[in-house]
């Protein structure tokens, strides 16, 4: 991110989800991001998601893990379509709804254009479309494809159309849990900046490892997610990347379900007792739910609403 060589060893997490396979972890000394080092290339790297479980991918309901995880989503899905709603609308706070305005994008008479980086199965961009929003999908993995647009008949393109698409061709650009992903970050962050309008905006979700989930866990902590997140974000880092491009950060949200499902993951990594852990994962998640309110900076998952900079 800043270009300096100090680099150092965080930590090493094993691929629970897949391989079985350890990646080593490091910190950048100057500006403290931290990233997977020695991950695989992007030509290899689609064997680490092809499993029924990879659930953004398949839509399994195998489990009790992810029947909750489905039922959360509906909640969630309404919520981030109010979020990305009010962003759009130039409001940062979700309390703010009862007076919206189209203050800045004066979309008042037409459908704002919306593209969901790394869609999935489609489930959030169903969800916009139903609430008057014109809407686009990126996905890599062909099956989601072709679950969202026969599921939801929705336009859902692979990763290489996204490098083609025009300047200033959307309101607003989402990626929930999406840019950890990214194998080529800057080079995505200036692409996104670019494809929105100027008065548009992106509203991006990552994990944040100083979560107290995070610090709880440790190198068992879900949401590292090795070696299918390459990067791994504090609220601060994503915004000097942001910034970097040209994109400012106006507003930050908690998702109040993330450290409750990245808990109980967390533990069956951990392989805990199964009475311990579903003890154990709710009251984490709570702890780190509780510190969220207080301190956005601890947040499981951190969610920013950035605009273009007045000198981009």
């Amino acid at each position: 991110m800043c270009g300096s060589e100090a680099i150092g060893k965080a930590l090493d997490v094993v691929d629970h989800f897949s391989s079985g396979e350890r990646f080593p972890l490091f910190d950048c000394q100057r500006c403290g991001f931290r990233f997977t080092n020695s991950f695989p290339s992007e030509g290899t790297i689609g064997r680490y998601y092809d499993s029924p479980e990879y659930i953004s991918h398949s839509d399994t309901h195998r489990g009790l893990v992810n029947k909750l995880y489905h039922a959360a989503r509906q909640v969630m899905v309404k919520r981030k379509v109010r979020l990305v709603t009010a962003a759009v609308r130039g409001v940062t706070r979700e309390s703010n709804r009862s007076n919206l305005i189209d203050r800045r994008t004066n979309m008042a008479n037409k459908a704002p254009r919306l593209l969901d980086m790394g869609c999935g199965t489609g489930y959030f961009l169903h969800a916009a479309k139903r609430r008057g929003f014109s809407v686009s999908g990126i996905e890599k993995e062909q099956r989601a494809r072709e679950y969202a647009s026969k599921q939801f008949r929705l336009d859902v393109r692979d990763e290489k159309s996204f490098w083609n698409i025009k300047r200033g061709s959307y309101h607003v650009v989402t990626l929930w849990h999406v840019l950890e992903h990214l194998e080529q970050l800057n080079e995505s962050v200036e692409q996104i900046k670019e494809i929105l309008t100027d008065e548009g905006v992106a509203v991006i979700a990552v994990p944040n490892h100083l979560a107290y989930d995070a610090r709880f866990y440790h190198e068992w902590w879900a949401a590292y997610d090795v070696p299918r997140h390459l990067w791994h974000f504090t609220p601060t880092t994503l915004e000097r990347l942001l910034a970097c491009h040209g994109l400012v950060v106006t507003g930050r949200h908690a998702l109040p379900f993330d450290p409750f499902y990245i808990s109980l993951l967390s533990e069956k990594y951990v392989k805990s007792d199964p009475l311990v852990r579903w003890i154990r994962a709710p009251l984490v998640g709570l702890i780190s739910l509780a510190r969220s309110w207080y301190d956005i900076e601890q947040a499981s998952s951190i969610v920013v609403i950035a605009r273009k900079s007045s000198k981009s």
